[in-house]
Formats: structure tokens, C-alpha cells, sequence
């Protein structure tokens, strides 16, 4: 009797399963067009996110290069600046994201063929879509620069250094200091390649040609454009810079002529979301938090009581949205819906990094003030764009990593926490929608998913009031006195640095010039 119980719930148990399996091979196809989805939705916000690192203000500003730019380039020394948002933003930008909607779908019917609105507003977007695409191209190329040519490589004994000017590689124990003493020419490596790479005897042309291209792509020039009393601009420039630019204008093009394929579309989908972390702030955590909830209301109010957001979404062919192909008529995610969750996240990522440097001075706080930094902080080390070193030098031991990576080797607890709740609220918009069939506002999902795993992270780690307080407006930023807006004081006087202006006899300037050593 006993036996025939067990087999039987072991058949009921198998039965089971095997529906979970059919139904599994039977939605494969859905199955793999959602996980396509949650991944695309990713990878912008997490590339665009550790592009948006920089300086926080619990870091000393690093030595001035050896290397001016111009004496009318002071300005390119600075931070970097990004549009941080109010609160006020917090009812302004539903106030106009409802009102370009209504316009839209107003003009929509009234046009009865919105042909015509596509062809405007594609064209609109694909100029904005060059240079999305040329940065992202242009930073992709920087990377894959890093693999092939780093600076700094390592196996489990020694240190690789690669000098450019010598075209050596040179050689340090892990437990030597980096002096003139230490310093040891490796005759065997004479190639700038790395790891079992850097072994190869290749032909002298081929060696020579390798170091040429490594300092042309290491190389910059300052392009300058002026234009008196409407534009004033500098900025470097390198030779991945114009390839990206070239990139980009060749992907806008064959977008546009070619039948605006969905990996175009979603190709300017990720350059604009990967622009727009780089260039947006939420400034505070509950800042961002405030414009989330105005979102969200919105959101739902477009997606369950009007027909606007689904009439104006499908059509509509322009490239601010990420599509897939699959069943049916495949999947559709707004570039919205990636971007406004996403700043909150890249924000969580320079959080970790302002941690990073305050528990170097306070290695033993639970929660710190920011208002106490009067001890000598830690000075700021590279902490994006070395991913190549990263990878090359992963056979160090921790306590030898190489000062060219120490500052991108940091916890990334919120920034992770916060992947985590987007996961979360995109699979709940997927199930949602999946089970009642109708179009949902992700946001109603991604938004409670980001805040909670972020708020919460910090309640149950002691750190909320750290959160609640921590901004980037600049009044955290100690390195000199300040007037509390974070704009420094010299004797008294707030110094508001400006960036000179060229000549006055210029009218009109572009210029592209070598940057001068001082």
C-alpha cells in the first residue's frame, strides 16, 4: 500500500514536470524574445552607467598632466559638467511629456497617414542619432583599445608596464616600489601586447607598425569651434573619436536607406540612453525618487486611461524605442522606460564610488557625514575605461593590483541592488503582461523595483540618511573652502573660474591643434 502511494506521487510528480517542460519547448520562442528584451534594456544602462563615472567629491582632484592643452583650455582640466534635475522637475516633466504626447496623437488623427510625421521625425532623430552613435561607437573602440594595447598587464609573479616613449616593456615584482631602481627593461617582450601576446617574435616592420598604431591611437588634438557671443567649445579629440563619428553618420544612413532594420533601431536606441547618462543627473537620491513617482502616475494614467501611449507607440517608426522580433508581432520597450530608471542607477554607481573614497578615510564608520571631510582625502584614480587593464591584470593578488586599476575596483552594492529590482520589475511587467494580454506601463513595475532595492539597500546597511544626503550639485566637494554651492573661496571671495575666450580679433574659428606641453 505504501509503495503504490509512493509511486503514485512520484507520477503525479513527473506529470508535473513534464507540462512545465512542454510548456517551457512550447513558448521557447517567447521565452527567448523576453530574455533578449531584459538584456537589451541592461546593457545601455549598465556601459552608459560606469561611463558616467567621475571625481566624487569624497576624492582629491588628481595632479594637473604634464600636458596643457592650450592656455585657453583651463576649462578641459574641470570636472565635467551634466544637467542635474529639481524637484520642480518632478511635476514638469509629466506637465510635458503629456502634452507631446496629446500634440502627437492629435496630429496622428488628423493626418489620418502619419507618414508624413515619420518622415520628419525620423529624420530629427537620426541627426541626433549621429552622434549617440559616434560616442558610443568611439568609447566601444577606446575599449577594444584597452585589450589589445593596455598600459599595464600581469601574471600571478611579476607587474608589465608598457612604455610608449622607449617602446619597452618593463617588468617590477609585485612587492617592489615603482622607482628607477625597480625599474626592469624585459628584452624578450619586444612587441606592446599583452600576456602570452607579448612572447611573439614578429617581424621588425610588424613590431614597429604595432607601436605606430598604439601612440596614434593613444595620440589627441584639441578641436576648438568659436563663434562670437552664441558658441564656444573645446574638447579633445582622438583618432577613435572621428572613427566613431564616421560610424555613426555610415549606421544613421544605411538606417534611413536601407529599411530601418530593428538592430538599427535599437542600435540608436542604445546611444541615445548611453548620451543620456553621461549628460543627466538626478542630483539627489530623492530628487530622482520625486521624478520616478511623477513618471509613474503618468505612466499609468497614458497606458490604462487614455489611448494615447499605445496609439502614438505604434505609429510612430522612430528610433526612440528598442524592438525585437519574435511570435506574433514580436516586443517593444520605450527608450523611457530604460533611460529614466537607468539615471537613477547610474547614480547608485557614483554613490558606491563617493563610499569607496570616504571609507578610505574612515575605514570603520557604519554611516559617515559628508559634512565632517576635514581629514586629507584619498586622490582620485581612473576609474572607467580600463577595462582592458582590468582584464589583463586579473591575475594579480589584491593586495598588488596596479595603481592603473585601483580606482575601478570598488563595491558596487547599490548599483547591484539596483539591477536586481529592475530585473525584478521587468519580469513582472512581462508576467503581467502575458497573462492579461494588454499593453502595460513598465514603469508601474520598474520604478517601485529601482526605489525599493535602492532605499532599502541603504535602510538595512545603516546608510539612509548617508543617501538621503549625498547630491552632486557640488556642495559636498571640500577640496577648498567653499561657499556652500561648491564653487570655491580664495580670501574671501568665491572664485568662479571661467573658461577663457579666444582671441578677441576671432569672429569665427574651428580649429583642430596639437595640445602644447608646459
Amino acid at each position: 500500500m505504501d509503495n503504490s502511494t509512493a509511486f503514485s506521487s512520484i507520477g503525479t510528480s513527473l506529470q508535473y514536470v513534464g507540462r512545465w517542460a512542454y510548456k517551457i519547448y512550447d513558448e521557447w520562442d517567447m521565452i527567448q524574445m523576453h530574455i533578449h528584451l531584459i538584456l537589451a534594456a541592461l546593457f545601455p544602462i549598465y556601459i552608459g552607467s560606469h561611463a558616467a563615472l567621475r571625481r566624487p567629491p569624497s576624492a582629491k582632484h588628481p595632479a594637473k598632466s604634464s600636458i596643457s592643452l592650450d592656455a585657453e583650455d583651463d576649462g578641459l582640466e574641470r570636472d565635467e559638467v551634466v544637467e542635474g534635475l529639481t524637484p520642480s522637475d518632478a511635476i514638469l516633466f509629466p506637465v510635458l511629456a503629456g502634452t507631446t504626447l496629446g500634440g502627437l496623437y492629435f496630429i496622428i488623427k488628423w493626418m489620418e497617414d502619419p507618414a508624413l510625421l515619420n518622415k520628419i521625425l525620423t529624420w530629427y532623430f537620426s541627426c541626433l542619432g549621429i552622434f549617440g552613435v559616434g560616442k558610443l561607437a568611439a568609447d566601444a573602440l577606446n575599449v577594444l583599445d584597452t585589450f589589445v594595447f593596455p598600459t599595464v598587464w600581469a601574471n600571478s609573479k611579476q607587474e608589465f608596464s608598457i612604455e610608449q616613449n622607449s617602446r619597452k616593456q618593463i617588468s617590477r615584482a609585485f612587492d617592489e616600489p615603482r622607482n628607477e631602481q625597480t625599474r626592469c627593461i624585459v628584452a624578450s617582450k619586444t612587441n606592446p601586447l599583452a600576456g602570452p601576446f607579448s612572447k611573439l617574435r614578429l617581424p621588425r616592420p610588424i613590431t614597429e607598425s604595432l607601436w605606430s598604431l598604439r601612440a596614434i591611437l593613444r595620440r589627441h588634438w584639441v578641436f576648438r569651434s568659436y563663434i562670437r557671443g552664441i558658441l564656444s567649445l573645446s574638447s579633445r579629440v582622438k583618432m577613435n573619436d572621428v572613427i566613431g563619428l564616421l560610424i555613426g553618420v555610415a549606421a544613421i544612413a544605411v538606417y534611413n536607406l536601407g529599411g530601418k532594420s530593428w538592430w538599427l533601431t535599437n542600435l540608436m536606441g542604445f546611444g541615445f540612453a548611453y548620451g543620456t547618462f553621461q549628460l543627466m543627473s538626478p542630483t539627489t537620491f530623492w530628487t530622482g525618487s520625486l521624478v520616478l513617482a511623477g513618471l509613474f502616475i503618468y505612466d499609468i494614467v497614458m497606458v490604462f486611461y487614455t489611448p494615447l501611449m499605445v496609439t502614438v507607440a505604434t505609429s510612430l517608426e522612430v528610433p526612440i524605442k528598442l524592438v525585437f522580433p519574435g511570435p506574433k508581432r514580436g516586443a517593444m520597450l520605450g527608450l523611457g522606460d530604460v533611460v529614466l530608471p537607468g539615471i537613477m542607477m547610474a547614480l547608485a554607481l557614483r554613490f558606491d564610488l563617493y563610499l569607496f573614497y570616504l571609507r578610505k578615510q574612515q575605514p570603520n564608520a557604519v554611516v559617515l557625514n559628508p559634512k565632517d571631510l576635514n581629514f586629507q582625502r584619498a586622490t582620485y584614480l581612473r576609474s572607467t575605461g580600463v577595462w582592458g587593464e582590468l582584464f589583463w591584470t586579473r591575475l594579480a593578488p589584491a593586495e598588488a593590483t596596479p595603481i592603473e586599476v585601483k580606482g575601478a575596483r570598488f563595491s558596487k552594492v547599490y548599483f547591484y541592488a539596483s539591477v536586481v529590482g529592475y530585473v525584478i520589475g521587468m519580469f513582472a511587467t512581462l508576467i503581467v503582461l502575458r497573462v492579461f494580454n494588454h499593453a502595460q506601463p513598465a514603469l508601474l513595475y520598474l520604478v517601485p523595483g529601482v526605489l525599493i532595492s535602492l532605499w532599502g539597500t541603504a535602510f538595512l546597511r545603516g546608510e539612509f540618511d548617508l543617501m538621503w544626503e549625498y547630491t552632486e550639485d557640488g556642495s559636498l566637494d571640500f577640496y577648498e573652502k567653499s561657499d556652500g554651492g561648491g564653487k570655491p573661496i580664495e580670501n574671501g571671495e568665491v572664485n568662479e573660474k571661467k573658461p577663457k575666450e579666444p582671441r578677441d580679433h576671432h569672429v569665427f574659428m574651428f580649429s583642430l591643434s596639437e595640445p602644447r606641453k608646459t
